[in-house]
């Protein structure tokens, strides 16, 4: 009796941990950055990613430009050719594609999850939620379906 119990147990607890080993990875499996209020981007553990300067133009640690945001709210490419996105009169980011990328608050989220955000410190936050998907864009596997599954 006390052998069943035992081995009981132990078949009880190897299936609850291979239950758990199966549950699915969030979508997303680039950084979570977050814009700081002195305009430097860091990820989750602290490293700094990049910054955006006075200007407007979103750079890599490298000082290479990442994005430009234009005084009529375009967010276009490093290069300034392609437009990757409007800032909304409310401060949110949408996408060429037409899709809300980051909200007023410049909060990024993908399948209801909060994947990177401005902190609330920084002084245009209202207008900068588009440096983070910068940021996450790059470093995302899933950064072409982002758009697909942002939920408000």
């Amino acid at each position: 009796m006390k052998t069943n119990l035992i081995l009981f147990l132990m078949l009880f607890t190897v299936a609850s941990l291979h239950l758990k080993a199966q549950e699915l990875p969030p979508k997303h499996r680039g950084m979570h950055p977050v814009l700081k209020s002195d305009g430097k981007v860091y990820d989750e553990s602290g490293k700094q990613l990049g910054y955006i300067t006075k200007k407007g133009k979103i750079c890599d640690v490298t000082g290479k430009v990442i994005g430009i945001i234009s005084k009529s709210g375009d967010v276009t490419t490093g290069n300034g050719k392609g437009i990757i996105g409007t800032i909304q009169k409310d401060g949110s980011f949408k996408s060429s594609k037409g899709y809300v990328v980051t909200d007023e608050a410049g909060v990024l989220k993908v399948q209801g999850k909060e994947v990177a955000k401005v902190e609330h410190g920084y002084k245009y936050r209202k207008d900068h939620g588009c440096v983070v998907h910068c940021f996450f864009s790059s470093e995302s596997e899933d950064a072409k379906e982002i758009d697909e599954n942002i939920q408000q």
